[in-house]
């Protein structure tokens, strides 16, 4: 299907209604306009007509996307978020769907399947040294020139690559401050909105493509992390190349033996760190930062617990804290499935060789249930369980992992009622049990994201 048939079909009437349906309407994210998702729908018919006339005649225009910041630590600035309205949402979402189809094979790769390559490279015995290449600001510093020569290729209709470069200079403001005055966005892609992770990998498909075809190495890339593995002596001339390759897109990789650089070259004899993981003499662990951050959002749990004793009223009030308590426990244990995806902490690090970091934090947890003296209370879940079910299963398998796509009314019913109380409850209609759910899993899974964020 050529391009143009591709972006005809994805702002369809139809199929922007179904994105408004199943992906935007139940969300919780609202944009400089502050217009929830959800007020759209008494009017959400006139609002896709009026979406697809605009952006087929190449006269949509985007709002101002809200500023959202998220910390990075202490010793660096925080990362900033674009938040979309309601309205842009269903259009850069149906924009996602329509580059996806456009370039399939720039679909960020699930991380797992990338630790996988690594881990059969690594054993293959073929490698001797690696060379490990960090870009700094990636998104912010993606040249908008850079996007659209990639895109001439494949993409020639104007009002596609109109409603692209809109999205990207579109500023990105502060709900207090608003958009009055604000300069356009000239250089960077906002990160947080449906296009960002795949304009990003268009950006750099040719590069990609480049370094994919020098033999006798292993080459990968995940958004702004670069790992090569090569022969003996080799690591060192490879590194420098691919900087010299990255500078000449204008983008910032971090130079080779600068002090604390994040780029740096080695023998496969030592040890090194990639998307979380801790590679070491041929072992894949978890990163011990990885860890500490994983066991602080374990304890945050109890001390929410705590909080809600606190301000519990009645006996009810204390069961429900402890029963809230158990659930957000054992979810962050687990993980889940929802929309589809497998979530969390134990999914993400399911490549490791060895299960004795997991049954070290099985016993942080246990020596926290006793300090808040809920011992009798908590019944635990495992971090092992849930390994080897991630190992051996399927979504449509688990037993000891929870899948939300597959509970029925009468459970999700259930779940609200431990989160709001029954007497609540039985005055919502199913309408508003359902989205209640799905607002309470989308923020659990954000947090389950949340737990693996910011790796490197």
């Amino acid at each position: 299907m050529a391009a143009n048939r591709k972006f005809k079909k994805s702002f369809s009437e139809r199929n922007l209604l179904k994105i408004y349906e199943e992906r935007i309407k139940e969300s919780g994210a609202i944009g400089i306009d502050r217009v929830r998702p959800a007020k759209l729908e008494p009017r959400i018919k006139s609002e896709v007509k009026f979406i697809s006339e605009k952006v087929l005649s190449g006269g949509y225009k985007f709002t101002a996307y809200k500023e959202k910041l998220i910390s990075k630590g202490a010793n660096s600035n925080p990362r900033q978020i674009s938040i979309p309205t309601a309205r842009d949402r269903i259009t850069l979402r149906a924009l996602c769907e329509c580059l996806t189809e456009i370039y399939p094979e720039s679909r960020l790769r699930l991380p797992h399947t990338v630790i996988n390559s690594l881990k059969v490279s690594l054993h293959s015995g073929i490698y001797t040294e690696y060379a490990k290449i960090d870009l700094r600001a990636f998104y912010p510093s993606i040249e908008h020139k850079l996007i659209a020569d990639v895109m001439k290729k494949k993409v020639r209709k104007n009002e596609i690559k109109k409603l692209i470069m809109s999205s990207l200079v579109v500023p990105t403001v502060s709900e207090f401050k608003g958009s009055k005055g604000a300069s356009s966005n000239a250089i960077g892609v906002p990160q947080g909105l449906a296009i960002s992770n795949i304009l990003a990998e268009i950006s750099l498909s040719t590069f990609d493509k480049d370094m994919n075809a020098i033999p006798d190495i292993w080459f990968m890339r995940y958004v702004d992390d670069i790992l090569i593995l090569t022969n003996n002596g080799q690591a060192e001339s490879m590194a420098s190349n691919v900087i010299d390759k990255l500078e000449l897109l204008n983008l910032k990789p971090h130079p080779l033996h600068e002090e604390n650089s994040k780029s740096k070259v080695g023998s496969l004899r030592g040890s090194f760190d990639f998307l979380g993981y801790h590679i070491s003499h041929g072992e894949l662990l978890i990163k011990h930062e990885s860890i500490l951050r994983f066991e602080a959002s374990l304890a945050k749990i109890f001390t929410a617990y705590r909080h809600a004793l606190v301000q519990a009223k009645s006996k009810v009030d204390k069961e429900r804290a402890i029963a809230y308590c158990q659930w957000k426990l054992n979810l962050r244990i687990t993980g889940c499935v929802f929309e589809g995806k497998r979530l969390g902490w134990v999914s993400y690090f399911s490549q490791i060789t060895t299960t004795t970091q997991l049954r070290s934090v099985n016993h942080t947890v246990s020596n926290l249930i006793r300090r808040f003296r809920l011992s009798s209370d908590i019944k635990q879940k495992s971090l092992i369980k849930t390994f080897y079910e991630l190992r051996r299963g399927t979504a449509e398998t688990f037993k000891y992992i929870p899948n939300f796509d597959n509970l029925d009314k009468s459970q999700k019913r259930e779940l609200v009622s431990m989160w709001i109380g029954k007497d609540k409850t039985k005055k919502m209609s199913d309408s508003e049990i359902e989205r209640r759910f799905k607002y309470v899993i989308s923020k659990s899974a954000k947090e389950l994201e949340e737990d693996i964020s910011g790796i490197s």
